[in-house]
């Protein structure tokens, strides 16, 4: 039985995809970027790139030295792995799954993962897809929080729990906003 791929390993997987890269690279990511969310430490991040490795998804870059500029004797200390084509294939894969109504209420972070590892990896149609489903589902489940929403202000009209569930249908409202201009600005980039 094949070991599900965790969120964790699929942006390793998009961190590669560029360029090989080193553990300590990647943790440097991780540790100064919006990603900072997923964990730097090397207990979270070495394990990942091990099941990778053994998955087929990445190598070792024996030919590529560690970007800090040493030479072939620190290789051992800082071994490059590059993206394989078996790995580029399941990023891919995983960057091409539709998009549920469970993704948006459940999984938002990972649906932006994926969104910013597509340029390079898919093709832009397919980019703009994606978009347009987020767009669909985000949309239909905000409806049903609003609904939700007026139900809950019948019962309680002004309560913090009311309060608080609005701002996070704001957030979502906010995010869908933010989904259409960047479908449009993609769409208008194309022409």
């Amino acid at each position: 039985m094949k070991a599900k791929t965790s969120t964790l390993e699929y942006a390793l997987a998009g961190l590669l995809a560029p360029k090989a890269q080193s553990g300590y690279d990647l943790r440097k990511t991780f540790a100064t970027t919006a990603m900072r969310h997923y964990s730097d430490s090397p207990g979270s991040i070495y394990p990942a790139l091990r099941r990778l490795e053994a998955r087929g998804w990445i190598a070792p870059d024996a030919g590529n030295d560690s970007d800090d500029g040493h030479q072939r004797e620190n290789a051992r200390r800082r071994q490059v792995f590059a993206l394989t084509r078996e790995g580029r294939d399941g990023l891919t894969a995983w960057l091409m799954l539709p998009i549920t109504r469970d993704d948006v209420a459940l999984r938002l972070a990972e649906i932006m993962l994926r969104f910013a590892f597509m340029d390079g990896n898919v093709p832009r149609a397919a980019t703009l897809v994606f978009l347009e489903r987020f767009e669909r589902e985000m949309d239909g489940y905000t409806r049903e929080l609003r609904a939700n929403l007026e139900t809950m202000r019948a019962k309680l009209p002004l309560h913090t729990g009311v309060l608080a569930f609005e701002a996070g249908i704001h957030a979502m409202e906010a995010q869908l906003a933010w989904a259409r201009q960047a479908r449009a600005r993609l769409l208008e980039d194309t022409r």
